[in-house]
């Protein structure tokens, strides 16, 4: 599959979303530039010249009137009227604006840029009109809780540049995700080891080269995990050839020691027989648990069928006291669940069962008691195998469900190879549940619960 020669490169993507923006900010402009028109042409808004085209339109009735009218002057407007040997007739002013209105009847300038002023001479004086020359609000209310209009403009501006970039942003982002998609799912798929995929194609250059990557690891990872496959099954045919090959002369030497021991023997050579059986039964229990080992690669390979829990639980119950009898052990049960129904494979359960009660019987104290609890949790049912040994050192709960793993040496027997743990782990979580190893609360002892799913109604 070759995908990086098609789409367009990033390069011409990260162009075109520089070009959105730019196109978002030019229309944020023109939205603010139709919503200032609007505010004008609707009257929401005055211009900056509005208050002096109204004192324009009024000034020369200001000027020719017999009595000097302040109800000309616009509402927003202060004024001074100075008689003709400048002192002050009338005012609404200020102190401060006075003085700047004096200045500026004197031609000494404005000193103040926050505010403009208009001189209007009458035959009695002159009259000095103060104002802002920028635009207001037509409402009281708006020009009394609303930032300035300049203000009001700027921030609009502002946000609507903010809206526009996050927006494109969100879009643009939003198709740079659907192209990562297929990148995603590649790796993913290969992350789990599910290689019977196809890699779907982007519509960028340069994720095309990765997706191409990928297909080539996909192909290769595919032929490795089938080669290694061919080698394990190769290898497991050949331990269980082996095994059953040593079986054989190993029977012989044990037939043999059986009709020498029939025969008259002296002291050294009844001796001498007893390391023979002793060894002959050690290399037995050593093929047996090279089959084990074997086995426990394999218990993928389960035959699921669906089964009410009562069932089940009897089983388990059946399995506990066949076993705690044969090892002279008592059995403590504690049984209380929901006869729901669960989706396992009897046979290899079993065996993680005993698994887990073997474990316990090798660190229990003879004659002691093994207790059983099963009980519904959740949607659960959990399974607690509890004895009454010196319990799980740190490193046991670390470690002991890994294949090989004996923890302290002197606790175990010759015949302990460290995978009893190791296999029910396996078959538990090939049922998808859970094992679970603690040191009891109550008194010494170790704990191994099993959580199996449970199903609330039968298919």
């Amino acid at each position: 599959m070759e995908l990086k020669s098609k789409g367009k490169s990033l390069k011409n993507i990260l162009f075109k979303y520089l070009l959105s923006i730019a196109l978002g900010l030019v229309i944020s402009v023109g939205l603010i530039i139709v919503f200032i028109s609007a505010s004008f042409q609707f009257k929401w808004i005055f211009p900056a010249n509005y208050t002096e085209n109204l004192i324009l339109e009024k000034r020369t009735d200001i000027s020719t009137s017999k009595n000097f009218e302040k109800s000309l002057l616009p509402d927003n407007t202060s004024y001074l009227f100075l008689s003709k040997d400048e002192k002050v007739i009338e005012t609404n002013m200020n102190k401060n604006i006075q003085d700047i209105a004096f200045n500026y009847h004197k031609g000494s300038g404005n000193s103040n840029a926050n505010l403009s002023f208009m001189e209007i001479q009458r035959s009695d004086g002159y009259v000095l009109v103060a104002y802002d020359l920028k635009p207001f609000y037509k409402s009281p209310w708006m020009q009394k809780n609303l930032p300035q209009v300049n203000n009001l403009f700027l921030s609009l501006l502002i946000i609507f540049f903010l809206i526009s970039i996050i927006t494109i942003t969100l879009i643009w982002a939003k198709k740079l995700a659907k192209e990562l998609n297929p990148l995603l799912e590649a790796s993913e798929e290969i992350g789990k080891q599910n290689l019977d995929f196809q890699v779907k194609k982007s519509n960028i250059q340069e994720f095309n080269a990765i997706l191409d990557s990928l297909e080539k690891m996909k192909v290769g990872l595919s032929e490795s995990l089938r080669t290694n496959w061919r080698e394990e099954e190769k290898k497991r045919n050949q331990i269980s050839a082996l095994s059953h090959d040593i079986k054989t002369p190993l029977s012989i030497i044990k037939g043999n020691s059986e009709l020498l021991g029939e025969t008259n023997l002296t002291e050294d050579q009844e001796s001498y027989l007893g390391y023979i059986r002793k060894n002959t039964n050690r290399i037995g229990k050593y093929i047996e648990t090279l089959m084990l080992v074997n086995k426990s690669n394999q218990v993928n390979e389960l035959n699921f069928t669906q089964i009410r829990a009562k069932e089940f639980v009897e089983n388990i119950e059946k399995l506990a006291k066949e076993f705690t009898s044969t090892y002279k052990l008592n059995l403590l049960e504690d049984i209380n669940y929901d006869d729901d129904f669960l989706i396992v494979d009897l046979k290899n359960f079993e065996r993680a069962f005993l698994n887990i009660l073997s474990n316990a019987e090798e660190h229990s104290p003879k004659n002691s008691t093994i207790e059983l609890l099963i009980c519904s949790k959740a949607d659960e049912l959990k399974i607690s195998i509890l004895d009454q040994g010196h319990g799980f050192t740190g490193e046991d709960l670390l470690y002991a469900t890994d294949q090989f793993y004996q923890g302290d040496k002197s606790r175990h027997s010759k015949e302990n190879h460290g995978i009893g743990l190791f296999v029910a782990e396996q078959i538990i979580k090939m049922h998808g549940g859970s094992l679970v190893l603690e040191n009891r609360t109550d008194e010494y002892g170790a704990k191994v619960s099993i959580l199996l799913p449970i199903k609330n109604t039968q298919e």
